[in-house]
């Protein structure tokens, strides 16, 4: 399989990974990993088009407006606690700060004001990032994901 070809990669590699976390939307390892695979686009996207990754990063942020995020929960889980990150509001992120939690109350994927939802959304894996915002880890994928695919 070509995982370097940055659609193949998109669509035999992440699309199938998010697949099985919206199957288990409370597994942990799935979060986790949806996030490193969906973040490391980036690296396939770079090498297919000869560009520094940290240009490509910022397409895509373009792009995809939760990418950022994705990409702290990536290398917090890598790195236990993310020390630099380009968006300053990640930074202090720690892999331990996932936990399962209602999912998003709204289509845009916010909250309520105090971070509830409806009572009668589903548990997912969720994450409070530093700067106090909760999102759903779920949401997140499936909007970058759709945001990057061609």
């Amino acid at each position: 399989m070509a995982f370097s070809v940055p659609d193949v990669y998109l669509h035999e590699l992440a699309g199938p990974l998010l697949a099985r976390f919206e199957a288990e939307p409370k597994a942990y390892d799935l979060a986790i990993a949806c996030c490193i695979i969906i973040y490391h686009y980036a690296d396939v996207v770079a090498h297919s088009e000869e560009k520094r990754i940290s240009e490509v990063t910022k397409e895509l942020s373009k792009r995809a407006p939760h990418f950022q995020v994705i990409g702290g929960i990536a290398n917090s889980a890598k790195h236990v606690e993310l020390t630099r990150h380009a968006d300053k509001a990640l930074i202090g992120l720690r892999a331990e700060h996932l936990e399962v939690g209602k999912g998003v109350a709204f289509r845009d994927g916010s909250y309520f004001s105090d971070g509830s939802s409806f009572g009668d959304m589903a548990d997912v894996v969720c994450v409070k990032t530093p700067d106090g915002t909760l999102h759903d880890v779920l949401f997140l994928c499936q909007e970058t994901l759709r945001a990057l695919a061609p």
